[in-house]
């Protein structure tokens, strides 16, 4: 039986977590029945409640399979942006989920999922059959448009995507996009998230960062699939559009 580890890291996202918490128990629901599925959450220096939000919700998913969640306070602002001490938190957030799970060596595919996304947990499905080492769909903001540009690129000489939305699937050089499925072999080996890209020695998004590493590792199947993962909206241009989107009657 297939064994898959998904993980979710998260801060000061408690608006969201309902949600979150309600597309994860669907995908459960899909899942359970033909794989073995541990999940491992993790939080750090909320101050928005996630922590206890969190921690009730692991309690209730721990019920349905193996559970880990932790919750620690580190210290660390919450920053946004490219700096290069954000990366470099949300890498370190990634890597602690990944190692708090029972044993990581006997995951088939590691999966994760942000928790402020809005997707069709049966979409997770095709990612999750689909053959290639890193696997996603695409993200857009609440108007429509492309959202994790700075995780996607299509070469390896981009840094931001200007494509467009993927009508088909397409190979990239790197991609995350709020939903992304993982071969767990290289992070058996040693694949790590960072905040620093190993080619360039630059400052980089840390999800691109894992995609030039297993392509180092000779994992360089790297996909993304014209299923669309969505971000609420989050400012004011956003949540007008949505409104009125929604009164049209073509929102969500």
């Amino acid at each position: 039986m297939l064994k898959i580890l998904i993980c979710t890291i998260s801060r000061n996202n408690a608006k969201r977590l309902k949600n979150w918490n309600r597309q994860l128990n669907t995908l459960l629901d899909s899942l359970l029945e033909n794989y073995s599925v541990e999940l491992s959450i993790y939080e750090n220096d909320s101050t928005d409640g996630t922590d206890r939000i969190l921690k009730r919700y692991a309690e209730e998913l721990s019920k349905r399979c193996t559970t880990t969640f932790t919750s620690t306070k580190l210290g660390t602002e919450h920053l946004i942006g490219k700096e290069g001490a954000r990366v470099k938190n949300i890498a370190a957030a990634r890597n602690n989920c990944l190692e708090q799970a029972s044993d990581l060596n006997s995951f088939d595919k590691i999966i994760f999922i942000e928790t402020d996304v809005i997707y069709n947990p049966s979409d997770v499905l095709t990612l999750l059959h689909h053959p290639g080492d890193i696997v996603s769909g695409y993200t857009t903001n609440a108007m429509g448009e492309f959202y994790d540009a700075w995780a996607t690129r299509k070469t390896s000489e981009e840094t931001w995507w200007n494509h467009g939305i993927p009508q088909q699937e397409t190979p990239v050089w790197s991609t995350f996009n709020g939903v992304c499925v993982y071969n767990s072999k290289p992070f058996c080996e040693g694949a790590r998230f960072a905040g620093i890209n190993p080619r360039t020695n630059e400052i980089d998004c840390d999800t691109t960062v894992i995609c030039e590493v297993f392509r180092s590792m000779k994992s360089s199947e790297i996909i993304m699939l014209p299923i669309n993962v969505r971000h609420p909206p989050n400012t004011f241009k956003e949540r007008l559009y949505y409104l009125k989107q929604r009164l049209l009657g073509r929102g969500a």
